[in-house]
């Protein structure tokens, strides 16, 4: 018997899944679900819970379905934030920086990923996540390395890698590039300097505002727009720097701007990605003064070497002040790039970096969409997408630093580069370039980005470049379920990589999913104090509950607004599957393996087998197409409206009292047994059903409560077989749900007490009026007070669905029509209210502003809103129609 009181705690802890995780099924049809590689440093976020919930119910729903499922479960090595967090750990012990070799920091953080990397993996567990984890990869290991280096020199040999002297975004607290996609642009307080450039003979001078005054001793040019007029008489004659006095010519180029600041703009190659451009037009000279870590080097005065770049601007500015040549400061709003690891003010560097030419990449990566290959789900981020291939730059892929896929590439003496597998092949390179052995090679210092290696997840998770059996039956057959944010990072560069290396798209279908916020819909951050965790809500709630509630407001396109209050209506939820599995037990209800449906004579057993096979069906459709709201709601419709409002209520005088009959009229005196039978049958396959149709999405308390009913084996409902006739079972239950529907309604509508008792007449020909108030005289009763007669005196007539008409004997005068014309009031009354929520439920500001509870309210007061209105106006045409 269960506890009376619902405690997830108690039994979540209990459930491992690595069994069914790992066992494969040869001759089924292959589906893989990709995890997203979490972070060796992460812990587990509302996000994460999000995506990998979601993924685990399309996992979970496919092995129900038969099919040999392999979730692929996976760690990365997360390089920039995983050397940034040890390197922190290392010099807080005392170590001074710059001491730190390479072989001692690899030692460490290998140390540090054994002992403390991975910690996610049992909060994965704890979610019910059920990846095969005795496959876990880390894109780091042996297999991975092998990989990695072969797909980077295969790229090399067909001219889609190379080596190159460009401009990139410089991180100077990392010390490394970063590619595009890790710039967060910000809009920042700024000034814009107006500065003098006197001419070469000093007979006039040209201003020109910056913004980075700092960047004077790297300037090689003023340039112009050939159609500013006003700067004509300067073009072709120099300027003086200010403070250097070096001279520089004054050029002409569509880049300056005349609307913007004074037409006029000073060009820095080195430090900005605009005046790389204007240089390379013009073939300008590049004058780098900035180290790896933004400090002034040798190129400028040396009152400024080794100053940091934002003391060295004010230290300019003071001295340009000085020297009169500073016309004004103003003030401006201007947008930064700051590295999203680093959260530092980034440099535009000119390095010798690694690049893949991501274009060449891009086209059938592009074409694999638009041609349907691969399937985006909502449709519109296909859009999204485009954008970004369609406008894709080459791809930085070198990194400074020392945790990550070594670049597989030697450098001779003279500087001739090797790209190689291994240091072997590189020396046999080198042996043939030079003539002679023993020419001693230097491998490349960096590191490979680190979405390098999280691209080629679809396939080197299933061991390629090797032909595994694995290999060829997964890949391809896969899907994707992640949020809109990794689309650039993660997902355009899978199809990118997989396409390259197998010619074959990885996966047909990415469900892109929303962001979870917080209850007012900001976006969640820890600098707001606002983050949720999600171990916390399943130490408080239970795991099946944040996971029923992810699912439930899981709508595509939408993003999630959490709170307690949202997951405390799943945990409800669940509270009350758990009190049915009670009732259950309590009225002996056990699951038996032989119950055939077909056997049921009943109709109300005849009809809940009918709404659960809808239910069952609709639920199958929904998780189809991933609609996994639509999931969790029909779920929870079906268990709470069909099964405890109506079956529940309409079974508990059998459970009780053993005192209907058939349904056509036959007593059951002598098979009272039987009939108590076939309904705890009855109603334990119908909570088995609901049961398993709800595991994908709370597999916790599906399988405890299986278990308790009996049933062993958790499989997905088959209704194939089912051979009844369920019209006229549906029919008397319809009638009889809508008897006790418009009776509690007169009754609320004339201010009668719910219990009292009444006398009604059942008139019509759409059943078998005697067999009817005879099999459910007793269920009516319980449910409303009303008992069936032959005649009453005093009536108030209501027609029902079909043409039935029942009479509601009330002995006392009532005006119908003032009845009618109350009702008709009130039904303008709630319209109206119902009207004003429905106006703001369509109203873009409030639903962006709104919190989710407030949305809820104002959905739940349209509904009720909207039933009450349907009741009165039923209650209306019934008066009307009866007169």
């Amino acid at each position: 018997m269960l506890d009376k009181i619902f405690d997830a705690k108690s039994f979540e802890s209990n459930f491992s899944f690595d069994m069914e995780a790992s066992t494969r099924v040869p001759n089924a049809e292959p589906f893989m679900v990709l995890l997203p590689p979490p972070n060796i440093t992460g812990s587990l976020h509302i996000g994460h819970s999000l995506c990998f919930t979601l993924q685990d119910i399309v996992a979970r729903y496919k092995r129900l379905k038969g099919y040999d499922v392999l979730f692929q479960p996976g760690i990365d090595h997360a390089g920039i934030v995983t050397q940034l967090l040890v390197e922190k750990q290392i010099y807080a012990s005392g170590v001074e920086k710059g001491s730190l070799t390479r072989e001692k920091l690899l030692k460490e953080i290998w140390f540090w990923k054994e002992n403390s990397g991975g910690a996610i993996i049992n909060q994965l567990k704890k979610l019910g996540i059920s990846c095969d984890f005795s496959r876990l990869r880390f894109t780091l290991d042996e297999k991975s390395k092998r990989a990695v280096s072969k797909m980077f020199v295969s790229l090399y040999r067909n001219g889609l890698l190379y080596r190159g002297h460009r401009m990139v975004n410089w991180d100077p607290l990392i010390g490394s590039a970063i590619s595009d996609l890790e710039v967060i642009e910000k809009e920042v307080d700024g000034h814009l300097w107006h500065i003098k450039y006197e001419l070469e003979d000093e007979s006039d001078y040209v201003v020109i505002a910056t913004s980075r005054p700092e960047t004077i001793f790297g300037d090689v040019a003023v340039a112009v727009n050939p159609k500013d007029s006003r700067y004509k008489k300067f073009v072709g004659k120099k300027v003086k720097i200010p403070l250097i006095d070096r001279l520089i010519p004054v050029i002409e180029d569509k880049y300056a701007d005349p609307e913007k600041g004074t037409g006029a703009v000073k060009i820095t190659p080195a430090h900005d990605f605009n005046d790389y451009e204007v240089g390379q037009r013009n073939k300008l000279p590049i004058i780098d003064i900035f180290n790896e870590k933004a400090e002034l080097n040798e190129e400028v005065p040396e009152m400024f070497q080794g100053m940091g770049r934002f003391e060295a601007r004010s230290k300019v500015v003071d001295l340009l002040e000085k020297k009169e040549v500073l016309v004004k400061v103003e003030d401006i709003k201007q947008t930064l790039p700051f590295g999203d690891r680093s959260g530092v003010v980034l440099e535009p560097r000119i390095t010798h970096q690694w690049f893949v030419n991501a274009e060449k990449l891009a086209r059938p990566a592009i074409k694999a969409v638009k041609e349907g290959k691969i399937k985006f789900i909502p449709k519109h981020w296909e859009n999204l997408y485009f954008e970004w291939l369609e406008n894709i730059r080459p791809w930085c892929v070198s990194r400074q630093i020392w945790w990550g896929h070594r670049i597989p590439a030697w450098y001779g003496p003279d500087g001739q580069v090797f790209v190689a597998e291994n240091e072997s092949d590189a020396n046999k390179q080198a042996l043939k370039f030079y003539g002679k052995h023993d020419v001693k090679l230097v491998q490349d210092e960096d590191v490979l980005d680190t979405w390098f290696s999280s691209g080629m997840w679809p396939f080197i998770t299933l061991d390629w470049p090797e032909d595994s059996e694995d290999l060829r039956k997964f890949y391809s057959n896969m899907i994707v379920v992640t949020g809109f944010d990794i689309i650039f990072f993660w997902v355009s560069r899978m199809i990118m990589m997989s396409l390259y290396a197998l010619k074959e798209v990885p996966f047909k279908e990415v469900y892109i999913h929303g962001l979870v916020r917080d209850k007012q819909g900001n976006k969640m951050s820890k600098s707001k104090g606002n983050v949720i965790d999600p171990l916390t809500l399943c130490d408080k709630y239970g795991a099946d509950a944040v996971r029923y509630t992810l699912a439930y407001m899981s709508s595509p396109g939408r993003d999630l607004k959490m709170s307690d209050r949202v997951v405390e209506t799943g945990r409800n939820f669940l509270t009350k599957l758990w009190n049915v599995v009670r009732f259950a037990q309590m009225n002996g209800c056990v699951y038996n393996n032989s119950f055939d449906p077909n056997d049921v004579t009943h109709p109300l057993n005849k009809w809940i087998i009918f709404e659960t096979k809808n239910t069952v069906d609709a639920v199958e459709e929904a998780y189809k197409n991933y609609r996994f709201d639509d999931a969790a709601r029909l779920i929870y419709q079906g268990i709470w409206n069909s099964l405890c409002d109506w079956y529940m209520e309409f079974v508990k005088p059998i459970l009780q009292e053993s005192a209907l009959t058939d349904g056509n009229g036959e007593n059951y005196n002598l098979s009272q047994t039987l009939l108590k039978k076939d309904v705890r049958d009855t109603m334990a396959w119908v909570i088995v059903q609901f049961i398993r149709i709800l595991y994908p999405i709370a597999p916790f308390i599906s399988k405890k409560l299986s278990g308790e009913l009996g049933a062993t084996e958790i499989v997905w409902p088959k209704f194939d077989g089912i051979q009844l006739d369920f019209t006229d079972s549906i029919n008397q239950v319809e009638l009889l749900k809508e008897i006790v529907t418009s009776v509690r309604s007169i009754k609320q509508s004339f201010r009668m007490p719910a219990n009292e008792k009444l006398n009604v007449v059942l008139e019509g020909n759409t059943v078998d009026i005697g067999s009817f108030t005879e099999t459910y005289g007793k269920i009516v009763h319980r449910m409303t007070g009303i008992s069936f007669v032959d005649s009453v005196d005093m009536s108030v007539p209501v027609v029902l669905n079909g043409g039935a008409i029942l009479r509601m004997g009330i002995d006392r005068e009532i005006d119908i029509q003032e009845k009618i014309a109350n009702f008709k009031k009130e039904i303008a009354d709630y319209t109206k209210m119902r009207d004003a929520a429905l106006f703001r439920l369509n109203n873009e500001d409030f639903k962006n502003k709104a919190t989710e509870e407030v949305i809820a309210e104002h959905n739940k007061r349209v509904e009720v809103l909207s039933e009450k209105i349907n009741k009165i106006a039923h209650i209306i045409r019934s008066l009307e129609a009866a007169q």
